[in-house]
């Protein structure tokens, strides 16, 4: 029987982040509603695909290297200050990036606002490992969903009044305004912030390299991908792509529900010994991975051209095909995600990256072929192709791994 203790956090977890990704959805309809074309909406798609690759430098990809922090080997000042200086070199790189990259005024200025927003996303997640650590996610929960609330009355409310830039800015500060007056206060209750060691948090960005790469290199074959249908057909484009496979993501926050507490059970059945229990765990999680996905790829298929017409209008409908494969790509890519988890919790941060780099190596040669070759489908073939890379050689790796090496792990510590 699952203990009531998960039950109650899975849930918490559940709730606030169905609420708070249900608002970020919300925002790609609204800015659509609201909006003359398409453009607006592609400026948006811009500014989250780009600043996907942003947040996975500032978040550091080592929540789960935090939680499963079962020996205690860093206190909770090292893993803050380590994150600050994640967040302070994603701002850096974002302000890079977009000065040498060929945008125009308002795509630069779009990416940079948003990647204040994620940034401080990003510095939430670290307070969020502290009260997920002492299992009392129900401040997770609490937080997101006051900050989806917020974020989508102010986005609503400012691109309404005063166009695009204002409404991101908007996200920015409300969210940024939950953070010290919530999530700040909260976790001080819990965390134990003594004395930190700068050779302990530079231990930390070290040790945790691998896995931001991981994420870094999973999240570029998304971005490739889109940024590629921008350069070939066009920012509106874009925003059609971005429209069609924007219900599929919810898929991908959906299984996300799972890998939170599973962090924690995870490193709980190391803790212990017990490789029945971690093995259990593994297989229950991807079956479920795999039900969600077809029950996805289902409806997507039989009911994608009602749901996008009632959405986005008639204009959108003849690109219903692309949401059933999103579904697919959406799936494959929670694989990926859980598989990153699991490497974590198991210390194994090269396996995991070299699995993602194959991935990596097929989207960049096949991206533009695909897209050429299919239109727009293409990045989702791409994207299924070298993700579905990634998934099947970490796959090999983590059954190597319980074969000839669980005697490293499964040990009492």
């Amino acid at each position: 029987m699952i203990d009531e203790k998960v039950l109650k956090n899975t849930a918490w977890n559940s709730i606030g982040m169905t609420v708070y990704f249900a608002c970020q959805w919300l925002i790609t309809l609204i800015v659509v509603w609201l909006s003359d074309d398409f453009t607006n909406n592609g400026y948006l798609g811009l500014a989250m695909t780009v600043t996907n690759f942003i947040y996975v430098v500032a978040a550091y990809n080592n929540r789960s290297f935090q939680v499963s922090d079962i020996r205690g080997e860093y206190n909770d000042s090292e893993f803050v200050v380590a994150r600050g200086i994640s967040c302070a070199a994603s701002v850096v790189i974002s302000v890079a990036f977009v000065l040498i990259v060929d945008f125009t005024a308002m795509q630069r200025a779009v990416i940079l606002c948003y990647t204040l927003f994620r940034v401080n996303e990003a510095f939430i997640d670290v307070l969020h490992g502290i009260d997920q650590k002492s299992w009392r996610m129900d401040f997770i929960g609490i937080s997101m969903i006051i900050r989806g609330i917020v974020m989508l009355a102010a986005f609503t409310l400012l691109l309404w009044a005063f166009g695009l830039l204002y409404a991101i800015i908007g996200m920015f500060v409300s969210t940024f305004l939950v953070n010290i007056l919530f999530d700040v206060q909260k976790t001080k209750k819990l965390a134990n912030f003594t004395a930190y060691a700068m050779d302990k948090v530079f231990s930390i960005l070290k040790r945790c390299f691998p896995l931001m790469m991981v994420l870094l290199i999973s999240t570029t074959i998304a971005t490739f991908a889109r940024i590629s249908i921008e350069r070939v057909y066009g920012t509106e484009a874009l925003g059609i792509y971005s429209a069609a496979s924007n219900l599929p993501m919810l898929l991908q926050v959906s299984i996300s529900f799972l890998f939170a507490p599973m962090i924690n059970l995870l490193a709980e059945a190391l803790k212990d010994a017990d490789k029945k229990r971690f093995t259990l765990l593994f297989m229950g999680t991807f079956a479920i991975i795999g039900v969600i996905t077809l029950i996805f790829t289902v409806g997507s298929h039989f009911f994608g051209q009602w749901a996008l017409g009632l959405l986005f209008g008639e204009e959108i409908v003849p690109y219903s095909d692309l949401m059933t494969y999103a579904s697919i790509v959406a799936g494959v890519t929670a694989s990926v995600w859980f598989l990153n988890v699991v490497f974590s919790a198991i210390r194994d941060m090269k396996g995991i990256l070299v699995c993602v780099i194959i991935g990596m190596v097929i989207c960049f040669a096949a991206s533009d072929l695909l897209l050429r070759e299919y239109g727009l489908q293409g990045a989702n073939y791409v994207m299924i192709i070298s993700q579905g890379a990634a998934a099947l050689c970490a796959l090999v790796r983590f059954l190597w791994v319980m074969k000839r090496r669980a005697h490293e792990y499964f040990i009492h510590m």
